[in-house]
């Protein structure tokens, strides 16, 4: 018999939410705020570490600059190189190689950063990426994901009007993205666009799981215990299923 994974109904009768959008900034960048699904480019680190190493650099032609991509050991010192304006790089700076996809995802904050110009603030948005199961995670590691047995990870249901199936959301890959390179998920109601995000509920579930995952601490002692509870009913249920 086929298991049901998903009991994030028992924890939250409505996951998701339609808003009205929050509109656009002075340089037409649609303002998105916690707990809203976006899509965007994730970066993830490789297995082993690899740079874009600078072989040699022309100041008066940055385009005939040598790059060649090495293996980056720890403990090694970076070779420090001549500036190169073109691609935005320091002296003691280079690119490094990453994975990248692009991914539904769950807005934990927004920031405007005058780190770098005190006139001008640099929009960014923190959030959290969304993966799905594939055939390497067999029943039991699914039915430990949704369970909440694993502190880096957190399911959203496949449910209108946001997600089209079931993901698990990685804490560990929580990453700034600056706001340009957002897409909000957008559906219409009545004729009118609306943005998705997670119910109050849902937030304070992922807040708190999200908490855990930082700190080790539980944020709430009653949704501690709740969720407790269900991860209890969800592997029950599961062990029922396969005998």
């Amino acid at each position: 018999m086929a298991f049901d994974f998903d009991h994030t109904e028992l924890l939250c009768d409505r996951f998701y939410e339609l808003v009205d959008p929050l509109g656009k900034d002075p340089k037409g960048r649609v303002r998105v705020r916690p707990g809203q699904l976006i899509r965007a480019q994730f970066y993830y680190p490789p297995t082993e570490p690899y740079i874009m190493e600078v072989l040699g650099c022309d100041p008066r032609d940055e385009t005939r600059s040598q790059y060649v991509i090495k293996r980056l050991n720890p403990g090694e010192s970076v070779t420090r190189h001549v500036p190169i304006k073109e691609l935005g790089l320091r002296s003691d700076e280079n690119y490094s190689i990453l994975l990248a996809k692009k991914r539904p995802a769950v807005v934990l904050q927004t920031i405007e950063s005058r780190w770098l110009n005190k006139l001008y603030a640099e929009p960014y948005v923190v959030a959290t990426p969304c993966f799905t199961f594939k055939p390497r995670h067999d029943a039991e590691y699914q039915c430990n994901v949704m369970a909440m047995q694993y502190p880096n990870l957190f399911p959203v249901p496949g449910k209108p009007p946001g997600l089209s199936k079931p993901a698990v959301l990685r804490f560990e890959l929580t990453q700034p993205l600056p706001l340009a390179a957002t897409e909000p998920f957008i559906r219409k109601e009545k004729g009118k666009n609306k943005h998705v995000v997670l119910s109050d509920r849902a937030w304070a579930l992922l807040l708190h799981q999200f908490f855990k995952f930082t700190s080790g601490k539980s944020l709430d002692a009653e949704l501690e215990d709740t969720i407790d509870a269900y991860g209890e009913l969800v592997l029950d249920e599961f062990k029922k299923s396969t005998m």
